[in-house]
């Protein structure tokens, strides 16, 4: 079934049809450009347990809620891009901001087994930004 999806998804491409001559030729007048870099890898451990899967946005959202088993969790970040971003727990104002330009954001959380809510926040601009949290203590 896989399979079959992405033989779907390849044979969709070569069949799309450009909007009008006038997109085209506006297009052609300007280079074609990706608008923003994607961020860096967070180079996740093997085997980890996910609480949140690898989560990319360019905009303030919540995290889904997750409830940490071992004592600890493991926040991997990155950004690229002009503005800033932080990571920020519902429940206090503290943010935790993360290096945008090239540089995973690592981090140790230690918390009780209780249910956690974050939020990323976006300010400034409009950085591309990926996060995933790790069950555990994952110091690189």
């Amino acid at each position: 079934m896989a399979t079959l999806f992405l033989v779907g998804g390849c044979s969709d491409e070569p069949e799309a049809k450009r909007p009008s001559p006038s997109g085209s030729t506006a297009s052609s007048g300007q280079p074609t450009r990706t608008p923003v870099t994607p961020p860096p890898s967070l180079d996740l451990p093997k085997d980890a347990q996910f609480l949140v899967a690898e989560t990319t946005g360019n905009k303030d959202q919540e995290l889904p809620e997750f409830t940490p088993q071992e004592g600890a969790y493991t926040l991997y970040a990155a950004c690229e891009g002009k503005g800033k971003v932080s990571i920020v727990d519902r429940d206090s104002t503290n943010p935790h901001p993360v290096t945008c330009g090239g540089v995973p954001t690592v981090g140790v959380i230690y918390e009780d087994k209780k249910p956690q809510h974050l939020t990323i926040q976006v300010t400034g601009g409009t950085p591309t930004w990926k996060i995933a949290v790790i069950s555990g203590n994952h110091q690189p």
